[in-house]
């Protein structure tokens, strides 16, 4: 029982720890390294709430796959600029709401006691998350995937664009690198 806990309040100690470092990281493989890690924490708190199920989702799909393409685009993208944390930066203002927010929901679930019961887990199998994906949330995971197939385009649209502009930008820069030499 012990080690439930201490392992459980570690992971979510890590996830935590881990996603606020996303905030502060310079460059983008230190940045998936954190996301990384946090999505491995967040699937040992799910196996340990009783939803193995859920735990090896979150390992396959988010670690195996998402963060494995993450890993790729960034190997592969020719943007080698770091965006260092600026608090006069305006954009970033709505992420520190939501962070302040979170750490106020967590606080709150703290002091006002976490029902958590491990003695009595309620095991998810993969039936009956299958049954709700096709069956109730069909239309919900239909939008969502089409979203993401949007969001790929996008990216691909956008990684294209600035491939070309840098590019066109190159040439220039050449015979100012040639006269240097």
């Amino acid at each position: 029982m012990m080690l439930w806990h201490f392992v459980f309040w570690l992971s979510c100690a890590v996830a935590v720890v881990c996603s606020a470092s996303l905030l502060f990281v310079r460059k983008p493989m230190h940045g998936a390294v954190y996301l990384t890690t946090a999505m491995c924490a967040l699937a040992v708190a799910f196996y340990l709430l009783g939803a193995p199920f859920i735990a090896m989702m979150q390992l396959i799909l988010y670690v195996g796959a998402i963060m494995v393409l993450f890993v790729f685009v960034i190997m592969l993208s020719p943007l080698q600029e770091t965006f260092p944390l600026q608090l006069q930066d305006r954009s970033l203002w709505p992420g520190l709401i939501l962070l302040i927010l979170m750490l106020l929901e967590l606080g709150a679930l703290l002091l006002g006691g976490l029902q958590v019961d491990p003695t009595t887990p309620q095991i998810i199998d993969s039936k009956a998350v299958g049954e709700l994906l096709f069956g109730h949330y069909k239309l919900a995971v239909e939008a969502i995937s089409t979203l993401l197939l949007a969001a790929l385009v996008g990216v691909m649209y956008f990684a294209r664009h600035l491939q070309n502009h840098q590019e066109r930008k190159a040439p220039e820069a050449r015979p100012a690198q040639k006269e240097a030499n």
